[in-house]
């Protein structure tokens, strides 16, 4: 019975569709299932009427049908090593509970709206990953996809939509207090792009909770969260001769390469330096000395917002005007970069 209203609800559509453009049912059917070029002239006309009705090949299905369930992963081009964690991770959660995953990088000399509209026929949700997009940005989004399941995993100042990210500013407040608390005197950051919400809140973070202290930031580098931007952290603060320092890296990956080019000029970590990184990625365990650094739980991430979207697509969560933000809590690991030494809790 379900199938069969889902079969007669895709019926009405093809229909409208095929009546609004002049084309026949089964061009419409063949657009609509990316069987023609989106590029044809056919298309556009037919994806342009598709999205003003409010169009989409899955969303009309009964979520009690037995059709698996297919959601997108909406991100950009980012080489950073976390990335590939967090992208395994929805993978390996959708996977275990049946449901299918596409991740699509948006490309930069496309319409991001035009994008989405088109990637919502084909999916039933959106997981929004998108670091460097701004409210406005966002808005545009939810004015075109008003009522389609959206769900975002970046930081944002106000969020648009119900959003799961990790505590990134108290990420750089424990950084912060476990250099206090090692009695350590002078204070560094590398920072990451300030074009992404979340390297300034780690940053912010830290900053604020060193001048609480009564303390100052003495030496800052910006970097893009590179292992080469490390290197270049580390050439920078060797130029200034600026020693006995406890360095917030704002990635693992640039805390790294900090360490790489210090051990390579015959300095001291710990000892010279000290060092803390974020995000808990392999290399932090492996790397020679281990590195101290803020661990995100990127499967509790990925299992809390793909069960609250899953809940959205079947209606059993409202989408509405506002947006919630549910913050997911970071832990510090303590390994060998920072004055304490290894006490680690988890190695």
């Amino acid at each position: 019975m379900c199938m069969k209203l889902y079969e007669k609800k895709m019926s009405i559509g093809l229909k409208e569709i095929s009546s609004a453009t002049g084309y026949s049912l089964s061009t419409v059917s063949r657009v609509l299932s990316n069987k023609i070029s989106g590029k044809s002239k056919s298309a556009k006309n037919i994806l342009a009427v598709a999205r003003k009705i409010g169009y989409s090949k899955y969303r009309t299905a009964s979520p009690s049908t037995n059709r698996i369930l297919d959601i997108a992963l909406i991100t950009q081009h980012f080489s950073e090593e976390f990335y590939a964690y967090l992208y395994a991770s929805f993978d390996k959660v959708c996977s275990d509970q049946n449901y299918s995953l596409t991740i699509h990088s948006l490309r930069y000399n496309r319409s991001i709206k035009e994008q989405l509209l088109y990637l919502s026929q084909n999916h039933d949700g959106f997981i929004l990953f998108l670091p460097t997009l701004d409210t406005y940005g966002y808005n545009v989004i939810k004015k075109n996809l008003k009522d389609y399941p959206i769900i975002s995993i970046a930081p944002v100042f106000e969020p648009v939509f119900d959003t799961f990210t990790f505590d990134s500013y108290q990420g750089g407040v424990l950084a912060a207090n476990q250099f206090l608390d090692s009695k350590i005197k002078k204070f560094g950051v590398i920072h990451g792009p300030a074009e992404k919400w979340e390297a300034e809140l780690r940053k912010n973070g830290f900053n604020d909770t060193i001048k609480k202290s009564g303390n100052n930031i003495n030496w800052n580098f910006k970097g893009d969260y590179s292992f080469e931007s490390g290197e270049n952290a580390f050439q920078d603060i060797h130029k200034k001769r600026v020693k006995k320092i406890g360095i917030f890296a704002s990635n693992d990956q640039m805390a790294v390469g900090f360490i790489h080019a210090a051990l390579e000029n015959n300095y001291k970590i710990p000892g010279d330096y000290f060092i803390i990184g974020y995000d808990n990625i392999l290399f932090s365990k492996i790397f020679f000395p281990k590195l101290t650094t803020i661990n995100t739980d990127v499967d509790k991430l990925s299992s809390e917002a793909l069960d609250y979207l899953i809940q959205m697509i079947k209606g059993q969560i409202k989408i509405g005007n506002s947006a919630k933000k549910t913050l997911i809590p970071v832990d510090l690991v303590v390994r060998d970069t920072d004055k304490r030494g290894k006490h680690d809790k988890q190695n």
